[in-house]
């Protein structure tokens, strides 16, 4: 599941859909922190980064803020079981 700005998507097609549709032709993006930890006993992973997009010809870059979860596969990768991203707007 992908929630995007409040609006949650859920599976792999509408995802994917929903990204593709997103108004950006070049996104540039810059990670301030990133942190991790285990999220359960079968291995997964939680996942917290906050950074800044530069999108398009934009000269002024946008902070946000994304969480996503990573759970082993069985053939020892790791998928995206859940992410959440926010963009965090200036109150100016």
């Amino acid at each position: 599941m992908l929630t995007f700005e409040n609006a949650p998507t859920q599976g792999a097609s509408s995802i994917i859909e929903k990204l593709t549709s997103l108004p950006f032709a070049k996104v540039q993006h810059e990670v301030s922190s990133l942190d991790a930890q285990p999220s359960n006993e079968s291995g997964g992973i939680l996942v917290l980064v906050s950074g800044r997009l530069l999108v398009d010809e934009e000269q002024r870059p946008m902070s946000y803020t994304q969480a996503f979860q990573l759970l082993p596969d069985g053939a020892g990768s790791y998928y995206v079981f859940n992410d959440v991203f926010r963009l965090i707007y200036s109150a100016s």
